[in-house]
């Protein structure tokens, strides 16, 4: 859009003489009201404008097209006085506060001053006040405030008792028209709304191409097959927001105008990539905005608690209490249903309103929807989570040592998107080799989950951005946000219990009892590997996704150099234990490289995933852009 041009622009650009002939004629009739002292002037009898600077504006109330706002400036003044048949003169600089109204409607039109007064420090109306780039200052925790105002003006039936909200008839009721068109062939902007009448471009899916069309004003166009934020939200959602933006922004665009002909619409893009909050421009609070209040608007805050705990009710009487997460999973997904939104704005809104019990369900994480869990709410604090999407567990395994020595430990796994305590009680392998929770840790995984902070990355959405855009960042993609390994209490908890489990599960001293039994060549450990665990040649091909002749080849020949990722595959393969697999590693004269991103993965397969399959793991791998570990044939 270019340069954007504040409203003290505008004013002082536009109506200085304006401003200037009020002020003159102000100063002229009442200089002995001055209150800026002179050591040769003490009681003045002239005064004199000589000229002023706008410091800033404030908004003071707005309704429909007629904005009323206070001036604020710094003027130089020329006072003087006669004593004695002596003429005194000085200059001075008094703060004045110029009362103003007018109409912004095609430009700015009856411009006048009200009044003019010295200025004076006063607690300034916060209500319904706009910046000066006349968009609506809003708080956090003014945004429900401001939901129920807009349901009061354009749907009060919803504000009676719970119901489905309906996005389009609010639409119609704000005179606002919809049309459903590809608006780009990428699908990279779910939606646009239209200040002036204009000419755009759709793209046109059966010919291919884009193709021309005219626009009115007061016209939305959303994008049928893009959902807000990809996997957060919903077509009504979609309407909601573009609602949202020409209740709340038709002033900034008619302020653009007065310099830019071209400004006519508010484009919504599906966007991953944001300013932190103090560099935001008004278009990015503009889209704060209108990305904070639809969901709001779509479940306002006392019909929707009403509704959850009907639905919690009735959902406790047909599950176990036991299993928590089933009674929300279920909840969210009926939550969902009444109000016609997303399954996961069901979830985040429900976390807004303090049901952290939602947390632990419909999360999603590398492109998938992660198992259900249940926890204590005490346990996880605001911006804390046990979940962790692959490539931030790889980022912190390579930069944190603490967490490195955990998982090197071999005392966790790396199991649906948690660091689980390695034990029977909390990890069990299905039919096909793959790594899952059980029930009780899904139903306790504050006792056998290791919790991460979440924070906030300048190359990414920040956290707080995240937060207040879409109410709660647990749900995000998690190319949004990132998380660190917490320093906290029931981390120490957690690592207290794996160490007991290993030491009680004996398997310290078991694998201290392997390691003392091993040969020094890499073939012969590889033969007394494969003897112990009762793997034939044609088992271990099958596990590891190595060929029985190069298996053959890495048993029989001293002089056959195995590749680090066959090596890494046959450990695998065989599960064994971290130490072990190391131990591997390094008799076939092999070592990992820091800062190797690939070496790195490696390093995590082996520590946190050997007791999965070798599918699973050639998954993440994939997911990271690598080759797998051995071709499949």
């Amino acid at each position: 859009m270019g340069k954007l041009h504040s409203f003290r622009d505008v004013i002082q650009e536009l109506y200085y003489n304006e401003i200037f002939d009020e002020l003159s004629e102000f100063i002229e009739e009442n200089p002995s009201h001055l209150e800026s002292k002179s050591y040769f002037v003490e009681e003045p009898d002239e005064a004199s404008l000589e000229d002023f600077e706008v410091k800033w504006i404030n908004i003071t109330s707005s309704r429909d097209h007629s904005i009323y706002f206070d001036v604020i400036v710094s003027a130089e003044i020329q006072i003087a006085e006669t004593v004695k048949r002596n003429r005194e003169t000085d200059g001075l600089i008094q703060w004045f506060r110029i009362s103003c109204s007018a109409i912004l409607e095609d430009g700015l039109q009856d411009f006048g001053v009200i009044d003019v007064s010295i200025y004076m420090k006063q607690r300034e109306n916060k209500e319904n006040r706009l910046s000066e780039y006349l968009v609506l200052v809003i708080s956090k925790d003014q945004l429900d405030q401001v939901a129920e105002g807009f349901l009061k003006k354009y749907y009060p039936e919803a504000l009676e008792k719970p119901m489905k909200v309906p996005a389009r008839k609010i639409a119609e009721r704000m005179g606002l028209g919809i049309r459903e068109i590809h608006i780009t062939k990428t699908g990279s902007v779910f939606g646009q709304i239209y200040f002036s009448n204009a000419k755009t471009r759709y793209y046109d899916i059966k010919s291919g191409a884009y193709k021309s069309v005219k626009v009115k004003r007061g016209t939305m166009l959303i994008d049928p097959d893009v959902f807000f934020m990809r996997n957060i939200g919903s077509m009504n959602n979609t309407i909601i927001h573009e609602c949202v933006h020409w209740e709340l922004h038709k002033k900034f665009f008619e302020l653009e105008k007065l310099y830019n002909r071209e400004a006519k619409a508010i484009s919504c893009r599906v966007i991953e990539s944001a300013k932190p909050e103090k560099n935001r421009t008004p278009l990015d609070w503009m889209e704060w905005q209108a990305n904070a209040l639809a969901p709001r608007i779509l479940m306002p805050e006392k019909q929707t608690r009403i509704k959850i705990e009907e639905l919690i009710a009735k959902n406790k009487r047909l599950y176990s209490r036991e299993n928590s997460y089933e009674i929300f999973e279920s909840v969210v997904l009926e939550l969902s249903e009444f109000f016609e939104v997303s399954k996961v704005a069901a979830k985040i809104r429900m976390i807004d309103l303090g049901y952290g019990e939602a947390v632990g369900v419909y999360t999603y994480v590398d492109d998938r929807y992660v198992a259900s869990h249940a926890f204590d709410k005490k346990a996880l604090k605001n911006n804390q989570t046990f979940t962790i999407s692959i490539q931030d567990a790889l980022f912190e395994y390579a930069t944190n040592a603490n967490l490195r020595s955990l998982l090197d430990s071999g005392k966790y796994l790396y199991v649906d998107s948690h660091f689980c305590i390695n034990d029977p009680k909390y990890i069990y392998r299905d039919d096909y080799g793959y790594a899952n929770l059980t029930d009780y840790a899904r139903r306790h995984i504050d006792e056998c989950c290791l919790i991460f902070d979440v924070k906030a990355s300048p190359n990414k959405y920040g956290v707080n951005y995240y937060k207040e855009a879409v109410l709660y960042r647990e749900v995000a993609s998690d190319k949004l946000v990132e998380v660190k390994f917490s320093d906290s209490d029931n981390n120490k908890s957690i690592e207290k219990n794996a160490k007991e489990l290993m030491l009680f599960g004996g398997m310290a001293s078991q694998i201290a009892n392997i390691q003392r039994t091993l040969p020094t060549t890499f073939g012969d450990t590889l033969v007394s590997h494969m003897k112990r665990l009762s793997i034939t040649e044609e088992d271990l091909a099958q596990k590891s996704l190595v060929s029985p002749k190069t298996i053959q080849r890495m048993r029989n020949d001293f002089d056959y150099n195995s590749k680090l990722g066959t090596v890494i595959a046959v450990c695998i393969g065989l599960q064994l234990p971290p130490p072990l697999s190391l131990d591997m590693v390094a008799k076939a004269g092999h070592s990992f490289r820091p800062g190797d991103q690939k070496h790195v993965i490696f390093q995590m397969l082996l520590m946190t995933k050997f007791q999965s399959s070798i599918y699973e793991c050639n998954e993440i791998l994939v997911a990271c852009e690598y080759k797998t570990l051995a071709k499949e044939a």
